[in-house]
């Protein structure tokens, strides 16, 4: 039994000296959503928290991923799992997903299906198990359908928490989800109800069944605003335990999971907009002012201003989101075959 087992592994060393799955650079996307135009471009970028382009010049240049069929494309969410690119459309008044598809150092989309319609969301995110998330400014809520619904083509959204309701939802803006907890901004009167809020992400049951200690789950079901310190917050993202959230100017603010004094990371920016963690180390941020993407260490463990970096020159750029996706003919290829031809070895 050993000794099958044994002889797996030459056939598994053989296939990343054969194809680019074991690769020390897997592909990594990074994805930027333009609304005056109506587009959405990729380019990619390395692994390990670096913020430096690979490959040729030309592969430092932003390529056009989706060019035509939207009409306003402002946040950007990406479902690793499934592979999905989601996009809020306001002017259309839906969130569609694409399906991504990687190749070598390229990025293409299929055919896109709405995730729900009949809402102006500007802003969209996803969490670990493919449950959508997003805000609706003008009705004041923030809104999720499950990973189930998505799969059978339900677009009808439960709302998570509303501004009728919750002095805490204030014109909702960014968001992101982990597994507790739900983080929002908000654009009106963020000194009095919270620039940045924590709250119950509603599909967390299980996780917080896990939590023996009762009073450590009454604080993980408690809605928490984590700062005060801005009435008015564009983007927001996760990065281990760090939340960044951005100003309408200038400044991108950090601040920790579980509650913190807001620091300032840079002032350095013009009108920073949407931000998005590699899962890495570096976090990624939209200048709609300057036209570009800027870069920082995000996985700090003490918050302090960094230096930034300018990742690509992009027009408007508004939404961000990075890719993490094996390449066609890689990894989940090379996986297949290995457990195809392990199955006799291990009977």
């Amino acid at each position: 039994m050993a000794l099958r087992q044994v002889a797996i592994v030459p056939l598994i060393l053989s296939s990343c000296v054969l194809g680019a799955a074991c690769s020390a650079n897997p592909a990594k996307f990074l994805i930027v959503s333009a609304p005056r135009e109506g587009k959405i471009s990729y380019m990619r970028v390395q692994r390990g928290g670096s913020i430096k382009r690979v490959g040729t010049p030309a592969d430092s240049e932003m390529k056009v991923l989706i060019g035509s069929g939207l009409v306003h494309p402002q946040g950007l969410a990406v479902e690793q799992v499934r592979q999905q690119l989601l996009v809020a459309d306001p002017d259309a008044q839906k969130i569609w997903s694409y399906p991504l598809i990687s190749s070598g150092g390229t990025l293409s989309v299929g055919s896109p299906t709405v995730l729900a319609e009949n809402t102006e969301a500007r802003w969209v995110a996803v969490d670990g198990s493919g449950n959508i998330f997003f805000s609706d400014e003008p009705r004041n809520q923030i809104l999720k359908i499950t990973r189930e619904q998505a799969l059978v083509g339900n677009s009808t959204p439960a709302v998570v928490y509303d501004g009728t309701a919750l002095t805490q939802v204030s014109s909702p803006g960014g968001l992101a989800v982990d597994s507790f907890h739900a983080f929002w901004v908000n654009k009106q009167s963020g000194t009095q109800v919270g620039s940045v809020v924590r709250g119950p992400a509603g599909q967390t049951g299980r996780a917080l069944l896990q939590v023996q200690d009762q009073h450590q789950n009454a604080q993980l079901q408690r809605i928490v605003p984590l700062s005060k310190n801005s009435d008015k917050s564009y983007g927001l993202c996760l990065a281990m335990n760090n939340v960044y959230y951005t100003q309408p100017e200038s400044i991108v603010f950090g601040i920790k999971k579980m509650g913190s004094e807001a620091v300032t990371v840079t002032n350095r920016l013009k009108n920073p907009r949407g931000c998005a963690w590699d899962g890495d180390g570096t976090v990624y941020v939209a200048d709609r002012g300057a036209g570009a993407v800027y870069s920082f260490a995000g996985n700090m463990r003490e918050l302090s201003a960094v230096q930034i970096s300018k990742t690509v020159d992009f027009e408007d750029a508004f939404g961000v989101a990075v890719f993490s996706g094996a390449s066609t003919g890689g990894l989940s290829s090379v996986a297949a075959l290995v457990v195809a031809l392990a199955a006799p070895l291990l009977m």
